[in-house]
Formats: structure tokens, C-alpha cells, sequence
């Protein structure tokens, strides 16, 4: 009866756990309320257009060193740049930095919500539409003659639908494709540029984006491909200068966000968040301030002038001649200012940005009138920051009354204003739903006490290891609270484990006899050794990000060793499978290992073109030769012939287990079932991994037999379980970053782009380390099924402390600088381990396993 009533429990806490998600996220990722409507030109004294047209050239993951270092492809860019053709800076983007909130931001001048992070990857066209928003685009659709029209990145297509008169979308997350999804782009550009319909152009090119998610800003690919962007630039300005109908065009060339060294984004490292931004038209060249070139780097990633990204908006605006968008928080970029020749035309561009930017303030603020009749503040003795931007913007009155007043003046004061302003409502928080925050936490903790009431029970028997194991969570539940801890998160899980190795070896010397303790020594300092090399193989996080690793600084320097230690990892896998045989008799076994030994060469053989084909200088150039010369079929059929071969594995797997043959043999049913298992999914996720982290499932063997043999009880297990997890997933290279995810083996196999296929396999190359323990648990975890109860129960108090420690420190830090940096993304990774880790592997699929094959 009281077993029944623990499983009952257990499955109320779990059930509790995607409910608390649901109402937390609802609280938590509000929409932001904007200003209903389109502006209108009501202002006789507008400044004139300078342009008449735009090419919008978005390079997707546009670093700016791409465009403006010595290293740079950009030769003829840089070019327009020393001969005064061209304005450069370095567009900030705030995070998160990934594409669909970077174009909202660069076509509303807002700040987007972190959930568009969750929308970029779903590409919800009813939830992510800016169909009921004031744009830019809309702006051109309504004041300007010509027609709009895209190529590229489909993220267009699902922000402004019944928006463009010709286009032609790609999607934006197949990137396997480094060169036809740019093609496709490309091969529009001379009939359009003959044409005389269009008012805009934008070209969205994806292939730069691409080569660094699968091989990094270093990558052999990206020269070339820089090349082939300025080519396209070179392109459109020749015809600006040649075909007449183009003399009053402008090419913005721009980044949606950067990269960091691993060539992910969405995080807030300057490579991310340090897009370039060009703007290009020969008429700059006598009527714009010109800007030197070459450039000294003043600070990391920041070439010429830093703007924000969200001022590009007002600035086309301006230059374009259509009014500002309503919910804009960009500024009119200054240096734009000297084209006009007349004062009165610069003051009215400012002046109109300044108007726009107020009614925002107002909608936000309606306290403060910034009416100098009926305004309540004390200028004299401001105090609050609303308070003082409301006595800049009635000193600017006072300035607009006195016509002594130099222009100067009036322009340094409203520049003034809107930079202040903008700073204000950039930073202001979101509206959260605070009650819906209270619901989500009350859920989860609901969950957390129910599943630690049915832990009690282990917890005391066990001794030690469940008071580590309490103290494990309360302590990463603490951390949770510090932004700097929550970034380097790894730390603690990499010391945690190294106090658990000293436990095993304490607890192995107290129970072993005196003849083999030199050897139980041996092994532990073995272990304490290989936890060593996995802290070091990848140095993640954000404050130790690019220094020293084993990966980076040694193993791709020697390509040799780096093979050998790989090829070494597939003949330990094709070992384990050859000895995971549930097939009895020398007939069976001369089909079963011609069977693993060409199953496990397939799965080399792709991971070697694999890397042939997108990181080709982590291997010698000898061996890229003979790849090169032996590809004999594509990479996505290689893959599919893989996994159909572990398939026919799993397929052999659930026949031995129902053999009655097999069954009467007098041998344990499920040790062999499981281990064949463990073996075929091991192959599976060495594919799904980076080259470089294959060598790691090696480590990861050692680890786990040295573990194994001490003997460890269930509870013992479920804690090393616990710990181990977390330490692979850090040492794989992941962190509680958006950058960090890896997209690089989540095409493969995979011709098109669907997004429930994609997102699988993204989950499981970035969790690979973790699933493998999992498995290798299941393997050696040898106690009766009777135990399941505890070890799920450990499993889930583990997991709801963990998530309830999150959402207090959400609700808690709301307001904090970094809540969309830090705060924000752990949210989303810990959502990952409750929900896909925790009940969709812990749970379901493992649970599911044992109790089928055992």
C-alpha cells in the first residue's frame, strides 16, 4: 500500500512539472504593449529625401571583423569605404542575438522579448507577425511608389506577411547548406537591378550563418564566402553608378547579430552582439562626412562608431523621407546629418525622432506631462531619471521659443534627450504577470515536496551519499541567485565531482581488503585524472570563453593524434558490440561481427567526410586527400545508411529478446539485451557529436568502469548518475548560454528542414553526453526493479529543486541588468532538463527500457 502511494505521488510531482513550465513561461515571456497604428507625415517642414530607393543586404551572422579587419573578404567594400562611398559602424545587438528579434529590432527600432527566442526557432507565422505593428516596412509600403521585394531567409515572410509584391524565401535553419540557399539569392539580383518597380530590396543571405554553426568563424569556408558577399556588393553599387533609375539608391549593408568563436550566437559576447553596418551609395561620397580607413580597433569587435542597432529604423526613415515608426527607440544616426545642406532640415529630422520617442515615454510613463504648464516636477531638484529626461525635453522647449539659439544647440539638446531616452525605455523592464510567476512556483514547489517526501525514506538509508546528494542540490539551487555563478555554472559541477571521486576513494579503501588497495589507489587517481582532462577538453561559460583547452589549443593543432584518438574510439565501440552479442553460436557470430565492423567503418567514414566538408582543417592535409578522392556518396545518404544500420542493431535486439532460443540458454535476459543497446546508442551518439568530442565517450568508458568497480549501491548510482550528467554536458561544451547550442550534426540525414526532426536532433547532439550516461547507468545499475521507485523519486526531487531554485531567482532578479542575458537563458536550458532530460528520457524512455528489457 505505501509503495502505491509513493508511485502515486511521483507521478502527481512529475505530472506538476509541465504545468509549473506552462504558468511561469506564461508569466514571465509577456508580450510588450505597443503604440496601435501607422505614423502619419503631419509635419509641412519635413526634411526632403535624399534617397528614393534601398537594397537591404542582410549577411546573416555578420561579425564586424568580417567586414573591417586586415583578415576581411571585403576587399571592395573596404574600398568604398577609403574613398568615402561608404559610412561604417558597428551596429550593438542586444540580446538575445538571433534572428527574428534582430530583425524586429532593426524594422521597428524597438527592443524585442526574449521570447522571440522560442518563436525564432518554431517560426510561428500567427505569433511572430508584425502585420499589426508599425514598421519601416510598412512605412516604404505606404509612402514610397515602388514595389518591395525579398530574397532569402523565409523569417521575412513570417514577420510581414502580404508584405513584399515579388520574393522568393529559403529557410533559415538548414545549415548543411553553405552555398545554395546563397544562390538562390544571388540569382535574382541582375533582373532586378534592370528594373525599374521597386522602391526596396531585401536580400537576407544565410551561408556565412551557416559555416559557423557547423565550423566556426575560423573556418577555411569563410574567406571565400566574404568574398562572394563583396562580390554581390560590388554588383549593386556598379549599378547604383551605371543605370540611371539607381543614382538615388541605397545599399545598407548589415549583420542581424554576430558570432562568438564557436560560431553559435544568441548569447551577449561582443563577437555576438558586434554586427557591422555599412551604408553604401556614391552620393555620400560629396555630401557625408568621410571616415578613415583602415581603423584601429578601440576595443574588442568595436571598429569606426558604435550605434545601436535599432537606429537604423529612424535613420532610413530620415533619409527615405516616410515618417518614423511609432514604437521606435532608435536615434537618427548623427553623421547622416551633414547630407542635408540647411539647418532647418537637420533640426526637423531630430526634432521628429525626438517628438516620436516622447509618445512612447508618455504611453509609459503617464505621470509626467513634459508639458511646462502643467508639469508637477521640480527641475532644480530632479531625483528620478524620468524625472530628469523630463526637464531635458522642457529645456528644448525653451530652446525652440528663443530663435537666438544657435541650431548647434538645439541639436546637441535633443540628441541629448534621445540618447537619455532611449537608454530609459531600452532598459525598462518587461510588464511581467507576477501572478502567473507565483502560480508556475507554486506548482513546482508542490512537485518538489511530494517527491522529496518519497525520497526520505532512501535518503536515510543511505547515509553519506544522501546527505551529498542534499547538499548537491541545495548548493546548485543557491548559485542560482548570482548572475556570475549561473554563467560559470560548469565550476561547480567540475568541483562537485571532484569531491565525489575523493568519497569513492575513501569509501573503496575503508570496504576493500589490504591486497588490492594498491590497485583501488591506482584506479582512483586514474579517475581523478580523467575528470581532469573532461573539465579541460572544452573551456566554456563566459568568463574563461576562448582562454586555453584541450580541444582548441592541442588537439586541433595536431590532427594526427586527434584521429588516432577518434579511430581508437570506434574500435572500442566496435569491440563493445561485437561483445554485447545476444546471438549464441559460431554461425550466428561470423554474420554479427562482419555486421558491427562494417556498421562501425560506415559511421567513421561519415564522421571523416563529414569533417572533410565543413571543418577540413582539423585534419591533415594527407587525409583530407584520400577523403576527398574516396566520397563516393553524399553526406546525408551516408548518415541515413548509419542509422539504418544501428536500426537493424535495435531490430536484432528486440527479436534476441523475444527468442525463446535465447531465453533457455541459462544466461542473465538483461544483461546482454542492455548492453547491445548501450553499445548501438553509444555509435548514435558519437555521430550526432563534433569530431573533436568523440574521444570523450572513451574517457566517458573509463569513468564508468572504475565507477562500476567499487561496487557502488543503487542510491551511489543515482547520485554519480545525477553528477555525471551535468559534468558531460559542460565538458561537450554547452553552458547556460543560447550560444552555446550546438547546430552543427542536427542536419544529419536530414535533406529538408523540419523543424520537428531538426529540433530532435539538436537535443540530442547537445545532450549526447548526458543520454550517454543514462544509458550506461541502465547498464550497470544492477539492483532489483523493486529500487526503481527510489531512484526516480531522487531523480525528480533533484530536478524540482533545481527548477524551483530557477524561478526564484527569475521572480526575485526580474528587474536585475542581466535578466535577459543570464537569468532568462538558464530559465529555457533548466526547462530542457526538467521536460525533455528528466520526464522525457529519465523517466519515460529509461524507465520504459529497464522494465521492458529486463
Amino acid at each position: 500500500m505505501a509503495v502505491s502511494a509513493s508511485k502515486a505521488m511521483l507521478v502527481i510531482a512529475n505530472a506538476l512539472i509541465p504545468i509549473a513550465v506552462l504558468l511561469f513561461s506564461f508569466g514571465y515571456f509577456p508580450y510588450k504593449p505597443v503604440i496601435p497604428g501607422i505614423a502619419s507625415n503631419l509635419d509641412s517642414g519635413k526634411a526632403p529625401a535624399i534617397f528614393d530607393k534601398v537594397v537591404i543586404m542582410v549577411v546573416d551572422a555578420l561579425r564586424s571583423d568580417f567586414v573591417y579587419s586586415n583578415n576581411s573578404g571585403f576587399y571592395f567594400t573596404q574600398n568604398l569605404i577609403r574613398t568615402g562611398n561608404a559610412l561604417p559602424f558597428t551596429a550593438h545587438a542586444s540580446s538575445p542575438t538571433v534572428t527574428m528579434p534582430r530583425i524586429k529590432a532593426i524594422t521597428t527600432g524597438s527592443v524585442p522579448s526574449f521570447s522571440d527566442v522560442i518563436l525564432n526557432i518554431a517560426q510561428s507565422e500567427s505569433m511572430s507577425t508584425l502585420t499589426h505593428q508599425d514598421t519601416i516596412l510598412a512605412q516604404f509600403k505606404k509612402g514610397l511608389p515602388g514595389q518591395l521585394v525579398m530574397y532569402g531567409d523565409d523569417t521575412w515572410l513570417n514577420l510581414f506577411p502580404d508584405t513584399f509584391d515579388r520574393f522568393d524565401g529559403t529557410t533559415s535553419f538548414f545549415v548543411s547548406d553553405f552555398i545554395e540557399v546563397d544562390n538562390n539569392v544571388t540569382r535574382h539580383i541582375p533582373d532586378e537591378l534592370v528594373r525599374d518597380d521597386w522602391s526596396v530590396i531585401i536580400l537576407h543571405y544565410l551561408g556565412l550563418d551557416h559555416i559557423g554553426h557547423k565550423a566556426g568563424p575560423r573556418s577555411s569556408h569563410m574567406l571565400p564566402k566574404q568574398k562572394e558577399m563583396d562580390a554581390v556588393v560590388e554588383e549593386i553599387f556598379t549599378a547604383m553608378v551605371e543605370e540611371e533609375h539607381l543614382h538615388n539608391t541605397l545599399l545598407v549593408l548589415c549583420g542581424d547579430h554576430g558570432m562568438n568563436e564557436a560560431g553559435n550566437h544568441g548569447g551577449s559576447s561582443a563577437g555576438e552582439t558586434s554586427p557591422a553596418l555599412t551604408f553604401i551609395s556614391p552620393k555620400l561620397r560629396q555630401r557625408a562626412a568621410s571616415v578613415q580607413f583602415p581603423t584601429e580597433i578601440s576595443d574588442e569587435f568595436q571598429y569606426f562608431n558604435t550605434v545601436e542597432q535599432s537606429d537604423i529604423t529612424p535613420t532610413l526613415a530620415g533619409l527615405l523621407g516616410v515618417p518614423i515608426p511609432l514604437n521606435n527607440l532608435g536615434v537618427f544616426i548623427p553623421h547622416f546629418l551633414d547630407i542635408w545642406e540647411a539647418d532647418s532640415d537637420k533640426l526637423s529630422i531630430t526634432l521628429e525622432n525626438a517628438k516620436q520617442i516622447l509618445g512612447i515615454i508618455k504611453m509609459a510613463y503617464p505621470k509626467y506631462s513634459f508639458n511646462p504648464e502643467t508639469s508637477n516636477t521640480n527641475c532644480l531638484q530632479a531625483q528620478s531619471t524620468i524625472e530628469e529626461l523630463e526637464c531635458e525635453w522642457l529645456s528644448i522647449i525653451e530652446l525652440l521659443k528663443n530663435n537666438s539659439v544657435s541650431p548647434d544647440i538645439i541639436q546637441e539638446a535633443l540628441y541629448r534627450f534621445l540618447y537619455k531616452a532611449q537608454s530609459i525605455m531600452s532598459s525598462a523592464a518587461s510588464s511581467y504577470k507576477v501572478s502567473m510567476l507565483l502560480c508556475g512556483s507554486i506548482a513546482v514547489s508542490a512537485a518538489c515536496i511530494l517527491s522529496f517526501f518519497v525520497s526520505l525514506g532512501p535518503l536515510r538509508r543511505s547515509g553519506f551519499p544522501g546527505i551529498f546528494l542534499i547538499g548537491t542540490a541545495v548548493l546548485s539551487g543557491g548559485i542560482m541567485f548570482a548572475s556570475s555563478y549561473v554563467e560559470e555554472e560548469q565550476q561547480f559541477w567540475y568541483w562537485i565531482v571532484t569531491a565525489w571521486t575523493t568519497y569513492i576513494h575513501i569509501r573503496s579503501l575503508q570496504r576493500d581488503s589490504s591486497s588490492i588497495l594498491y590497485s583501488r589507489a591506482l584506479s582512483t587517481a586514474f579517475l581523478a585524472i580523467l575528470n581532469r582532462l573532461v573539465r579541460r577538453w572544452n573551456q566554456t561559460g563566459q568568463k574563461f570563453a576562448g582562454e586555453p583547452d584541450i580541444v582548441q589549443n592541442f588537439l586541433s593543432l595536431q590532427p594526427v593524434l586527434l584521429w588516432a584518438l577518434i579511430l581508437l574510439t570506434y574500435v572500442q565501440s566496435f569491440r563493445g558490440l561485437v561483445q554485447s552479442s545476444p546471438i549464441i553460436g559460431k554461425k550466428w557470430m561470423s554474420i554479427w561481427i562482419p555486421l558491427c565492423a562494417a556498421l562501425t567503418m560506415a559511421a567513421f567514414s561519415f564522421k571523416l567526410s563529414f569533417t572533410a566538408a565543413d571543418a577540413p582543417e582539423i585534419l591533415h592535409h594527407w587525409m583530407l586527400e584520400i577523403v576527398r578522392s574516396n566520397i563516393l556518396v553524399s553526406l546525408v545518404l551516408q548518415a541515413r545508411i548509419v542509422f539504418l544500420g544501428i536500426s537493424l542493431l535495435l531490430a536484432i535486439l528486440v527479436y534476441s529478446n523475444s527468442a525463446v532460443s535465447f531465453r533457455k540458454s541459462g544466461m542473465n535476459a538483461w544483461q546482454f539485451p542492455l548492453q547491445l543497446f548501450h553499445e548501438a546508442l553509444t555509435l548514435y551518439l558519437m555521430t550526432q557529436s563534433r569530431a573533436t568530442n568523440i574521444p570523450l565517450f572513451l574517457m566517458f568508458r573509463a569513468q564508468a568502469s572504475i565507477i562500476n568497480s567499487v561496487h557502488i549501491a543503487s542510491i551511489e548510482a543515482t547520485v554519480n548518475f545525477i553528477l555525471m550528467q551535468h559534468t558531460a554536458f559542460f565538458a561537450f561544451g554547452g553552458s547556460n548560454a543560447i550560444s552555446s547550442v550546438d547546430l552543427s550534426n542536427a542536419y544529419n540525414g536530414v535533406s529538408d528542414y523540419n523543424v520537428l526532426i531538426v529540433g530532435l536532433l539538436t537535443f540530442i547532439s547537445n545532450w549526447a553526453g548526458p543520454i550517454w550516461w543514462i544509458s550506461a547507468t541502465l547498464v550497470q545499475d544492477h539492483s532489483p526493479s523493486a529500487k526503481a521507485t527510489d531512484r526516480i523519486a531522487l531523480l525528480s526531487f533533484n530536478t524540482t529543486f533545481n527548477l524551483l531554485s530557477v524561478m526564484a531567482a527569475c521572480t526575485m532578479l526580474r528587474t536585475h541588468l542581466f535578466v535577459w542575458t543570464v537569468f532568462s537563458p538558464k530559465f529555457l536550458y533548466s526547462v530542457a532538463w526538467a521536460l525533455a532530460n528528466h520526464i522525457g528520457l529519465n523517466l519515460l524512455v529509461a524507465n520504459g527500457l529497464s522494465r521492458w528489457l529486463v
